[in-house]
């Protein structure tokens, strides 16, 4: 099977002016949606419980990490398919920063189909969704409750 994929850039503008994100693993790109491929990222809502015990807004961490990269150079993807609502699905960029990849080292978002290295380290070192207990995101969306 041959996989189409194209890559969908900004140009020479601030990447802050056309890229947002709105979640953890959700980009918009004007008025255009990319979901993040192979990262499932707390709901915005979401909370999570440190190592204390103590509650943190994790989705809310997600987004900022996220939002902060974009903010610091021009994004690109490469769209390699759709989700069930349309949207484009892809791995997305600023500079050489795979934006997944990043989340999911930085404990922020859970591997579905790539970067199992990377959540593993994330598990060992304990980084933020790994220091304590969290309910997946997508059993979250589904009702799941802490």
């Amino acid at each position: 099977m041959i996989a189409l994929a194209f890559v969908l850039t900004c140009g020479p503008v601030s990447a802050v002016e056309h890229w947002f994100a709105h979640d953890g693993d959700t980009l918009w790109h004007d008025k255009k949606r990319v979901q993040l491929l192979g990262i499932d990222a707390p709901e915005l809502s979401q909370p999570c419980f440190d190592a204390a015990d103590k509650i943190w807004p994790c989705g809310k961490y997600a987004r900022d990490h996220i939002q902060h990269l974009i903010a610091s150079g021009n994004v690109s993807c490469i769209i390699e398919g759709k989700d069930r609502y349309d949207n484009d699905v892809g791995v997305c960029f600023v500079g050489t920063i795979d934006l997944g990849r990043d989340l999911v080292k930085h404990g922020l978002a859970v591997a579905d189909t790539r970067y199992l290295a990377e959540e593993r380290e994330a598990r060992i070192a304990k980084r933020n969704l790994w220091a304590g207990t969290f309910i997946d995101p997508g059993e979250y969306r589904r009702g799941g409750r802490p």
